[in-house]
């Protein structure tokens, strides 16, 4: 009987952890998904910007993601793939959106051309400013 006591508790133990770490994951989830769409937000209401034939058009969340559509005019001195490098390691060592990274948020940014065709697509993520360092 108490072989039987002590592999019962063992069992419930292993289950309480189980449904903490689902509950810890859940909430690390909607924890980042919470902070994206608050990010989004602030940054839709100051679009659009304009900076060196680039316009930040909109700004969404989507989950964890958050999208920036910005429109190349293709009159700016900063190709869109050199763009992407250079936001890359601004938002690596920019304290903020860093820390938002480490919650499992990332950006998605949208390159299009004047016509809304899509130019380049990159994401940036945690795993990014890793492999950049």
């Amino acid at each position: 009987m108490r072989q039987f006591s002590t592999t019962g508790r063992l069992a419930l133990a292993g289950a309480m952890a189980l449904i903490l770490t689902a509950c810890s994951s859940t909430s690390d989830l909607e924890i980042a998904e919470t902070f994206a769409e608050q990010r989004a937000d602030v940054l839709s209401k100051i679009v659009p910007v304009t900076m060196n034939g680039y316009n930040l058009v909109r700004a969404t969340s989507n989950s964890t993601a958050i999208e920036l559509t910005l429109l190349y005019s293709g009159s700016g001195d900063v190709a869109p793939e050199a763009l992407v490098d250079k936001l890359l390691k601004t938002y690596c060592v920019d304290n903020e959106i860093y820390s938002l990274l480490e919650m499992g948020v990332s950006y998605n940014l949208l390159f299009r051309d004047a016509r809304g065709r899509p130019v380049l697509e990159r994401s940036i993520t945690l795993n990014d400013c890793a492999k950049s360092s």
